[in-house]
């Protein structure tokens, strides 16, 4: 990459890390952000996606041996489970890759993604969620949220309000999310999101085994 003379060696650090961070060359990084600045678009999950394509977190992911696994029926159950607990339609325990979702376990997908058990980035939300770091999502009006308003599921109607956890294993990397929504606005309670928090410690013991959760 050609260096402009006043370009310190700190700064050019800095964006080789981010770009290498994003699976990019420094050039293409920079082509993406500027592309992005012009469009007014964020350079976000979809694109860079600097958490979710992180390598160790994707190391991480690819260590549980789930990727592309059988159906099994104790994730089924898992997320039969949340749908119950939480009286949602709508719940999925979701593999985050670096190009895709898998889900392990899901119910109330669209028939697509239901049949082929996984998606792209772009059109799911648990990769949002891995990308912001957050330790949960706790969305009640999807539609009134900046961070997902203008998402595809959203738009179309498929999810209104969202609840969602990271599945972090013993270095506290996120795999992945225990997501649960509904088609209209919901505003979730803290029996809701505290019966979220068990679920989501439960999920974590099937993926990575009891020594994760402490």
């Amino acid at each position: 990459m050609a260096r402009d003379p006043q370009f310190d060696d700190e700064m050019a650090a800095l964006l080789a890390d981010q770009a290498r961070a994003a699976g990019q060359t420094p050039e293409q990084y920079i082509h993406d952000a500027v592309l992005a600045r012009l469009l007014r678009t964020p350079v976000g999950p979809t694109e860079a996606g600097r958490r979710v394509r992180d390598p160790n977190r994707l190391r991480s992911v690819w260590r549980t041996g789930l990727l592309d696994s059988p159906r099994a029926p104790v994730f089924e159950r898992a997320v039969s489970i949340t749908v119950e607990s939480l009286r949602v339609p709508s719940a999925a325990i979701v593999l985050v890759d670096r190009d895709r979702v898998f889900y392990l376990g899901a119910i109330g997908l669209a028939p697509a993604f239901a049949e082929a058990r996984e998606a792209s980035l772009e059109d799911s939300l648990a990769a949002q969620v891995i990308e912001s770091g957050a330790e949960s999502w706790v969305v009640h009006d999807a539609a009134s949220d900046a961070r997902i308003a203008t998402h595809p599921a959203v738009v179309g109607g498929a999810v209104g309000s969202y609840l969602a956890h990271p599945l972090r294993d013993a270095d506290d990397r996120a795999v992945g999310a225990l997501a649960a929504w509904h088609a209209c606005p919901h505003t979730w309670t803290a029996g809701e999101q505290r019966t979220m928090d068990d679920l989501t410690w439960v999920v974590r013991g099937l993926i990575f085994g009891e020594h994760v959760l402490g």
